[in-house]
């Protein structure tokens, strides 16, 4: 793995940031990459293992019935209290809805 330090500082400045970081870039620019390396670096940080709900939405990865609602209800199922949450999703434009 590429360590990209550039991206990473401009992530974890705004990482308890209450608003939702989009990744865009062209087919096979490291987008999935750099959220591994975001994984990693909230676990490092001592974010619990549970409070991190990576999450990738490619065909190999999820039912090919997979809808918004269902995404929507199969992250809900993991929060089970009211502490934070970190919510990496990749490739989620493969949803329908």
């Amino acid at each position: 793995m590429i360590i990209r330090p550039h991206y990473m500082k401009m992530l974890k400045t705004y990482r308890d940031v209450p608003l939702v970081k989009i990744l865009a870039g062209v087919r096979r620019c490291g987008k999935s990459t750099i959220l591994e390396m975001l994984r990693d670096d909230l676990r490092s940080s001592g974010i619990p293992e549970d409070h991190i709900i990576f999450e990738r939405y490619t065909s190999e990865y999820i039912d090919e019935d997979m809808t918004d609602r269902g995404m929507h209800d199969a992250i809900m199922e993991k929060m089970t209290d009211g502490d934070r949450y970190y919510i990496l999703l990749d490739e989620v434009q493969e949803i329908d809805g």
